[in-house]
């Protein structure tokens, strides 16, 4: 380099390094499509066809989906019960009577039945386990006497048969939750 003449300084922007190069062309070239050969197109359809035919005998011998359906015992349900003192408390259903925690006396689960004149009436249940091991009612109790569950319930005033009246589900957490008056 010749120190004699000053050296000519290029603007870091137009400097050869951070230039960059136009990008370059390529030509296209179009080429015919080609028809797959008949013994590709065969070879694919018989493929196909095969893995149809082993679908549908999978299925066929597949065991048919079995339903579950889950059917609810007294163990599971929370019921009302009642002493024979008269204290009222929830707690799971059993087949057999239940200790009062209050006065330890037999109670009862209990459910209503209702007469078209008289309204409601409180009637007290036995369960027993049938034979094949679901609980079943098995007696009722109305006003201090015990008859079998598959008599109709008589109405205490008038001995009309009586309809079961249907229980509100909230019905068992609103008894729980009264507000102390005081």
């Amino acid at each position: 380099m010749d120190r004699s003449r000053p050296a000519r300084l290029t603007s870091p922007e137009h400097s050869p390094v951070d230039r960059t190069h136009p990008a370059r062309r390529h030509t296209v070239r179009i080429v015919q499509r080609r028809t797959p050969s008949r013994a590709a197109m065969l070879s694919l359809v018989l493929a196909m066809s095969a893995a149809a035919v082993a679908f549908a005998a999978w299925r066929w011998w597949q065991p048919a989906p079995i339903d579950l359906v889950y059917q609810r015992t007294i163990n599971d349900v929370e019921l009302n019960w009642k002493c024979e003192a008269g204290h009222y408390f929830t707690a799971s259903g059993q087949v057999a009577d239940r200790p009062c925690a209050m006065c330890d006396q037999p109670a009862f689960p209990i459910t209503f039945y209702e007469c078209t004149q008289h309204g409601t009436t409180e009637v007290a249940v036995r369960f027993e386990a049938g034979p094949d091991g679901v609980p079943r009612r098995s007696q009722f109790r109305l006003k201090g006497s015990w008859f079998p569950a598959t008599d109709p319930v008589p109405c205490p005033h008038c001995n009309v048969p009586m309809v079961r009246k249907p229980t509100d589900p909230l019905d068992a957490i609103s008894r729980g939750k009264k507000k102390k008056s005081g």
